[in-house]
């Protein structure tokens, strides 16, 4: 499971992930920035209750960089530059965004 296209569309905050088995994901970006992998948003998330929802700010995307041929990293403007969003992450986000087990 691999993407074919990785696009941010801005206008809509949204994350479009073309997959090779032909799943569409549209991962808006506060759900993105709520479930940032790095340590200190997982931190973050295991002190409180786990953010399933978009953050009360909009969150805006910086850039995207890939990381290897696994994964890519996202800058959020708000200062967040570690997470690294495995292919396998961005499809278990997917899922639990669709209310399915990842």
């Amino acid at each position: 499971m691999r993407p074919t296209a990785i696009t941010a569309d801005k206008t809509r905050a949204t994350l479009v992930i073309t997959w090779d088995d032909g799943l569409i994901s549209e991962l808006p970006f506060g759900f993105l920035s709520a479930w940032c992998p790095c340590a200190v948003c997982t931190e973050q998330r295991n002190a409180s209750n786990p953010r399933s929802s978009t953050p009360a700010t909009p969150v805006e995307l910086e850039a995207i960089q890939p990381v290897g041929s696994y994964a890519i990293n996202i800058v959020w403007k708000d200062g967040c530059r570690y997470g690294i969003y495995t292919w396998e992450y961005l499809r278990e986000l997917d899922a639990m965004q669709r209310g399915m087990r990842p």
